[in-house]
């Protein structure tokens, strides 16, 4: 049932970053073209791609953490046994469980404040909880990768070793 689980989470991630750059795109080319060619702009283009941007990085943090990409220092780690790998593997992937459960937390704190005052973006006008939001929904995302991983080490298995098989 997990996999299942995760697999559709996984597709809604993937989806949502697609949309979020073809919108993106789409925005940015109708600003380029209204201002170049019809000597006009609207004056949230940049606004609304800076803000599809931020929900592009803390979704894509998610995606990178489902697939093991994101960045670690394992030069002394490469050189353990294998169960003393998994083990500081482990410890690693749970230490960054509990820092994007951290993220989360704050991340809903100051997305709830932004939401009660009720502060818009200066030219489109949207609530600003709309871009903050992808903080606390990126890291939660993060979280339930991170502690997934940090699980599977734990009990001796490395979670991403079908990646590792793949890149070599």
């Amino acid at each position: 049932m997990w996999d299942r689980i995760n697999r559709t989470v996984g597709r809604a991630e993937d989806v949502a970053v697609g949309l979020i750059i073809l919108f993106a795109t789409y925005v940015l080319f109708q600003g380029v073209v209204l201002r170049y060619v019809f000597n006009y702009a609207f004056p949230w283009t940049e606004e609304v791609v800076r803000y599809s941007i931020v929900w592009l990085v803390f979704l894509g943090g998610s995606i990178a953490a489902r697939r093991g990409a994101h960045i670690a220092m394992d030069i002394v780690v490469v050189y353990l046994p294998p169960r003393l790998k998994l083990f500081f593997m482990g410890v690693a992937t749970a230490l960054t469980f509990v820092f994007t459960l951290i993220m989360t937390y704050y991340g809903c704190l100051l997305t709830w404040s932004i939401w009660s005052f009720d502060q818009r973006s200066p030219a489109a006008e949207i609530p600003m909880a709309i871009p903050f939001a992808a903080i606390p929904v990126g890291c939660a995302l993060m979280t339930i990768r991170f502690l997934v991983a940090a699980v599977a080490y734990f009990r001796g298995i490395d979670p991403f070793k079908k990646r590792a098989h793949l890149e070599a």
